[in-house]
């Protein structure tokens, strides 16, 4: 198996609003209050609504999975990790694919569907001798939140295995970055599998001859209807990628630096020279996005300008107004009028 690039990735990793969601619907197991625990995560408080946009810096996710094992045991997440796959995240996904052909083909589209659930995702079939592998990519691997992502990962690829082979496919041989066997080995449904551990990626074993056999569709598996020709977001470039992570949090009123930077995971003075090295002005880059905002708001509904400054982190209506006719070369009243019948 091939080893990862150790080449540093300065990008900004995104995924789409409805995984962070999926995680985060975890925290019901925890006993506490839902809406705390979303905002340790630091998930906007809107996630649940109708919110506008779509994608959300992946180190929500990151912190979900911590404040998951901060308050659930090893075996407990393993089984709701197990759970969240079956009744969920591998029915959901196997619904975007065309559900004819082999259990290669089935794997070949699930890969290229993860593609657009997150600008990191990286899965892969690879061929070693007589046996195949289905292989994860993941940088972090010392990070804290690594090794449980690792282990929804694991679950997730075997869960996936035995839906396509009609529950035939047994686990054989699993490959893990992570050092700690006793973190896997009692993982639900791999007791019987062979962890190696501190291996370049995550590799789960399948054999020629089941993988050329014909994949297994499940009755609820159906074809999904949403639109998965989603915007192809990992060609970004790192200013749109910046734009998409932080436009969740505009709602939250006008971001000072540090707190953008504690919620992509960054020290200030990387984000500073990353933004420096793209010829962007911080405040003046989140002015022009708190406004695109604005001006939607000023076409589609009726919250009174006084109380838009405020949601926007304006301290008074007077110099949200200036900022605006700045920018719009007339007043937001006046912006509101072109639209009103």
């Amino acid at each position: 198996m091939d080893t990862m690039s150790n080449s540093q990735n300065t990008n900004i990793t995104l995924v789409l609003r409805e995984n962070v969601e999926f995680f985060a619907s975890m925290f019901k197991e925890i006993d506490h209050k839902t809406y705390d625990l979303i905002r340790a995560a630091m998930i906007p408080s809107d996630i649940h609504s109708d919110a506008d946009y779509e994608y959300l810096p992946e180190t929500c996710l990151k912190n979900v999975l911590e404040i998951l094992a901060q308050h659930l045991a090893n075996d407990r997440l393993g089984w709701l990790f197990l759970r969240s796959c079956k009744e969920t995240f591998v029915p959901r996904m196997l619904a975007t694919i065309s559900q004819t052909g082999t259990i290669k083909f089935a794997l070949e589209q699930f890969c290229e569907a993860l593609k657009h659930q997150s600008t990191d995702a990286n899965l892969y079939l690879e061929q070693a001798g007589n046996t195949w592998w289905l292989v994860r990519e993941k940088r972090g691997v010392n990070e804290s939140w690594f090794k449980y992502a690792e282990m929804f990962s694991v679950i997730c690829m075997a869960e996936l295995l035995s839906s396509l082979s009609d529950e035939q496919w047994r686990p054989m041989q699993i490959g893990i970055q992570s050092y700690s066997i006793e973190d896997f080995a009692k993982l639900p449904s791999l007791e019987h599998a062979q962890f190696f551990t501190g291996r370049p990626v995550t590799a789960v074993e399948i054999s020629e001859k089941m993988l050329f056999s014909p994949a297994a569709f499940k009755p609820h598996f159906q074809k999904s209807t949403s639109d998965t020709n989603l915007k192809a977001i990992e060609v970004l470039s790192f200013r749109e990628q910046f734009a998409l992570a932080i436009k969740p949090y505009l709602s939250m009123g006008k971001l000072p630096i540090k707190l953008a930077a504690e919620i992509l995971r960054l020290n200030v003075r990387t984000l500073q020279r990353r933004l420096k090295a793209e010829n962007i002005v911080y405040k003046q880059f989140i002015e022009e996005l708190v406004f695109e905002q604005v001006e939607k708001q000023l076409q589609h509904n009726n919250e009174s300008i006084t109380q838009l400054a405020n949601r926007f982190g304006y301290s008074d209506t007077a110099h949200f107004s200036r900022s605006f006719k700045r920018v719009y070369k007339q007043s937001p009243s006046c912006f509101r009028k072109q639209f009103q019948k």
